[in-house]
């Protein structure tokens, strides 16, 4: 294989580089070059921190462009289709961001937006969204950049997995491979800019690099082994849910592979995992600590916490006094009682977090948390279930917001930012209404098929079936894989803060492809046997 360096490439690199410097003030806000205090001088390096890495990125993806140009003229067949999915899909992405430009924004994207102008990460939400956010609007700067970008990274992740499923299951028919990400809910995701939009993509990417080395019966490439460990420090990162694929994924990898890989080399594998994916949560813990303390942790409590506390002010629980140190009891139980969801006081009662309480004291509050769930297991097990069940939401409606005067988030969305305005706005409600099954009369009323379509539980279904099939056929290796992917659904089952599609959103998408794929394999399989016979 031939990694040498393109001379012509790395000036091109450069080159965009250098124009960047100018079209960054299209939309960002920093300074290079500001030596007035001490602060303002940590800031500038930083900047220049930020278009060093940026410079870095760009050199490395136009040597990655490049050398996929070349095996493609060469004739690499897998490199053609790996390219015909990706642009088919990308092409498809673009026609539909510029029906619903600039794309669907909700909530929490305008701030890390509004961070990004100078370089800033938010944690909140992962400091890689934020850095996703920042290279791609260096790429292109204005707000819909990110949308782009993100439908260019979920483009090569499906020509990735439409590749290697045509050549594992040898099927012909192209364009249904696709069909998949196809479904209403993927389609309104890829143009949502929020990390889960391209996150579970990746799941599912690194889902496939292990299982094609199944069905294949082969060890991992070299290019494979590295991907595997970036994909997996990344999806162990970017959410919190997905810390356990740090230790799930080496113990696929050691039992997949125990007999075809070394120890030294499985060791090896373990190893760097877990120094890679530590040095890439290592900026989130610190960022956690000093942006947004406890709070991130606390919302994944108070849904199920506000009918404990319900529950246990009737017999005076001492449980009560330890958490009344970090959050208002009183506060959460009037809430709750008024018809407020926990999230809901969360957000709309600024008093309800205690400023002044001790780490030992938040400990004594997470204690006190647990103490109540033993002692009212139905209490937290009722609010779970029914969260659970009715996981389908979809955070604001975009449809309406968008165009009103009365959100300041969208007023300045559409004022403040270069291309933040819309190009076909009756258009972009009909499309989003049509994709998020609103009544198009009333945007704010879901359509009865909504509550089937935006369901992640056919798809668990599906999964678990398919999981136990492994279990009696004794594909182990299989099996561990799958059930890699269902093992988030207790997490998020316990953490989850609302009643949001998108917790879930990795499960429906994994799902609907086990199943689309599962039955072309199946007809594949029926149509080869009249041959063979």
């Amino acid at each position: 294989m031939n990694t040498k360096c393109s001379k012509p490439l790395l000036i091109t690199a450069f080159v965009h580089w250098l124009i960047t410097f100018a079209t960054d003030r299209i939309f960002f806000e920093y300074s290079l070059f500001d030596f007035e205090t001490r602060k303002d001088v940590i800031l500038s390096l930083y900047a220049w921190g930020m278009k060093i890495v940026f410079l870095v990125l760009l050199i490395a993806g136009y040597q990655i462009l490049g050398n996929t140009i070349k095996k493609y003229k060469s004739g690499e067949k897998s490199i053609r289709e790996y390219l015909f999915y990706a642009g088919v899909y990308f092409l498809l992405m673009m026609f539909l961001l510029l029906l619903v430009y600039p794309g669907a924004w909700r909530m929490d994207e305008f701030g890390i937006l509004r961070d990004a102008k100078t370089l800033m990460p938010t944690f909140w939400q992962g400091y890689l969204t934020s850095y996703f956010y920042i290279f791609a609007l260096m790429v292109i700067p204005v707000p819909a950049g990110v949308i782009i970008m993100q439908c260019a990274l979920i483009s090569l992740c499906v020509g990735f997995l439409c590749e290697r499923t045509q050549r594992i299951l040898k099927l012909k028919h192209k364009l249904w491979l696709l069909l998949p990400f196809l479904a209403f809910p993927v389609l309104d995701s890829n143009v949502y800019p929020m990390r889960m939009s391209v996150y579970v993509f990746l799941e599912l990417c690194l889902a496939a690099v292990f299982l094609s080395a199944i069905l294949e019966k082969r060890k991992l490439t070299s290019k494979e082994t590295w991907f595997a460990i970036i994909l997996t420090a990344v999806v162990s990162v970017w959410r919190t849910e997905g810390i356990y694929y740090m230790l799930w994924i080496p113990i696929v990898y050691i039992i997949t592979f125990w007999k075809q890989e070394s120890r030294k080399k499985k060791l090896q594998f373990v190893f760097v995992i877990v120094v890679v994916t530590i040095t890439v949560m290592m900026p989130q813990t610190l960022g956690n600590k000093m942006m947004s303390g406890d709070q991130y942790e606390i919302t994944s409590m108070v849904l199920p916490l506000a009918p404990l506390l319900c529950e246990a002010q009737e017999e005076q629980l001492k449980e009560l006094q330890a958490i009344d140190k970090v959050i208002d009891v009183n506060l959460m139980i009037q809430g709750y009682e008024d018809g407020k969801s926990g999230i809901s006081v969360f957000w709309s009662e600024p008093a309800l977090i205690r400023t002044n309480y001790t780490s030992v004291q938040y400990k004594e509050f997470k204690s006190a948390y647990y103490s109540l769930i033993g002692k009212y297991p139905e209490v937290f097990l009722k609010e779970r279930v029914e969260t659970f069940v009715n996981s389908n939401g979809i955070l604001m409606n975009t449809t309406e917001l968008y165009d009103t005067d009365e959100v300041a988030n969208y007023v300045e969305f559409r004022e403040e930012y270069v291309g933040g305005q819309g190009i076909f706005t009756s258009v972009r409600k009909q499309v989003l209404s049509l994709l998020e099954l609103n009544n198009i009369q009333d945007s704010s009323e879901k359509l009865g098929l909504y509550y089937l379509v935006y369901s992640f539980i056919p798809q668990l279904v599906v999964l678990v079936v398919v999981a136990i099939c492994c279990l009696v056929r004794k594909q182990w290796s299989g099996l561990l894989v799958l059930l890699g992917v269902i093992g988030k659904v207790p997490l998020i089952f316990i953490t989850a803060p609302s009643r949001l599609f998108m917790y879930y959103y990795g499960i429906y998408l994994i799902g609907n492809v086990v199943l689309i794929y599962g039955i072309f394999w199946l007809y594949s399989g029926r149509k080869e046997k009249p041959q063979q016979a």
